[in-house]
């Protein structure tokens, strides 16, 4: 069995598209890992207080939430490749100009970093969903699963290592180096992007697909589902962002699919904040949130190796109920603080850190399979916006009610449960079937 998984694993990476993208995308989250934690420690050092971390912090979310519709539109509506391009560059532009003030006899003030991160946000908001809306097309169905977890799994590492590379080189070669690694990463990164746009024909969309017509694109007097596939060809598509909103009805389980999701994030958010406040109040003080952290990490890790190292396709259906039974546990745990050790408590972050991110990876293989390809990007936008915004939902919730947790982790493992059912009973309907 672990022979026939590494030879699946090999044959993912024969794939040119792929192991193109790839390659580049390893190398500019290589070159990300670092930058949150410098930034902020650089904002701090400035500033001589959290407010300027606050403000950086707000420019480089604003910029991603303001412009995470018009990136998913774009991505449908132009080649997604070009798109990519053009955000890497934007983020290249943005992190290569801080570098040249921090070397510079210029003063480095809080503007500064702020501009850079909005900048930065934006180059995000273009490239995220286009990089959904791509992944489909470089692998065929069969290993699409398989190389989601290749990307989660790059996503974990570099979020273990990001910490470790900030405090060694910002306390060896300092800031400025942090920010030229990044624009090295970029240039590598637009190095396989520009290859990629000359290799790039997609790989799985080989036939016809039936897909329900937008509003805009039924003809009038018609039934949306008594038009046949193919008629009316030279009709345009509505590339409008709204669009992608009137395709999520006809796509129940995917509305009800993010609503899961979002109240996973703001889950996520509440235990970063709540997480630090138990440990100190009740588990003994801040060694066992270190505890805690590092079994989240662990899992998290775990979660993306246990899906790559199986060949089967794991259904949404199952993977909803997982993910809240996960979630649910360990907030029951938080519950059960007093009575439990801090090892079992552990042992429920690392088990609900591994359901998160193995059904995440199958959550982004149902939808970008299922969903029609010319919404793809602006429904991934729509999924990242809401995972977005649920983490400062969380912790703004786990900072006004510190004094009644546990009626909020109540409440919230019922509105999970509450989502999970009609979740994972819509599961699988609204297939893209062969026209």
């Amino acid at each position: 069995m672990p022979t026939a998984t590494l030879k699946d694993q090999a044959a993912t990476f024969r794939e040119p598209r792929f192991a193109t993208f790839f390659t580049g995308h390893v190398v500019s989250r290589i070159g990300d890992a670092p930058v949150p934690v410098a930034f902020a420690l650089a904002a701090y050092q400035i500033s001589h207080s959290a407010a300027g971390l606050t403000w950086v912090l707000l420019s480089l979310w604003a910029t991603r939430f303001l412009l995470l519709a018009t990136g998913g539109r774009l991505a449908d509506r132009h080649d997604r490749v070009r798109v990519m391009i053009g955000a890497d560059v934007l983020r290249l532009a943005a992190q290569g100009a801080l570098a040249i003030v921090v070397v510079s006899p210029l003063q480095l003030q809080s503007w500064h970093l702020c501009l850079s991160a909005a900048l930065y946000g934006a180059g995000t908001a273009l490239y995220n969903p286009a990089q959904i809306g791509l992944t489909p097309e470089l692998v065929p169905e069969n290993r699409l699963q398989r190389a989601n977890g290749l990307l989660s799994l790059v996503a974990d590492v570099s979020f273990l290592l990001g910490p470790v590379l900030a405090g060694v080189l910002m306390g060896t070669v300092g800031f400025a180096w942090v920010l030229w690694l990044d624009v090295v990463s970029f240039a590598v990164n637009l190095g396989c992007l520009l290859r990629l746009a000359r290799l790039h024909t997609p790989a799985r969309r080989t036939t016809p697909q039936r897909t329900p017509p937008a509003p805009s694109e039924t003809p009038t007097g018609s039934n949306p589902s008594e038009t046949p596939t193919g008629s009316n060809p030279t009709e345009t598509p509505d590339t409008r962002f709204r669009a992608g909103f009137a395709i999520m009805a006809r796509y129940p389980w995917f509305s009800f699919g993010t609503a899961l999701w979002f109240v996973i994030s703001l889950g996520i958010g509440l235990t970063a904040v709540a997480g630090p406040v138990i440990a100190v109040d009740s588990l003994g003080g801040t060694g066992a949130w270190s505890v805690l952290a590092t079994c989240l990490a662990i899992g998290s890790l775990l979660g993306s190796l246990a899906v790559m190292s199986t060949n089967r396709q794991h259904p949404w259906k199952a993977a909803s109920i997982v993910v809240t039974l996960g979630a649910v546990l360990q907030f029951v745990a938080l519950t059960l603080r007093d009575q439990l050790p801090t090892a079992v408590l552990g042992a429920t972050f690392a088990l609900c850190a591994l359901t998160t991110a193995a059904c995440g990876i199958v959550w982004d293989t149902a939808y970008q399979s299922e969903i029609p390809e010319r919404y793809l990007s602006r429904l991934g936008a729509v999924d990242n916006f809401v995972n977005a915004a649920g983490v400062p939902v969380g912790m703004l919730i786990g900072g006004l009610f510190a004094d009644h947790y546990d009626t909020v982790f109540l409440g919230i493992s019922v509105t999970l449960v509450l989502l999970c059912v009609p979740a994972a009973r819509l599961a699988g309907t609204g297939r893209k079937t062969p026209a």
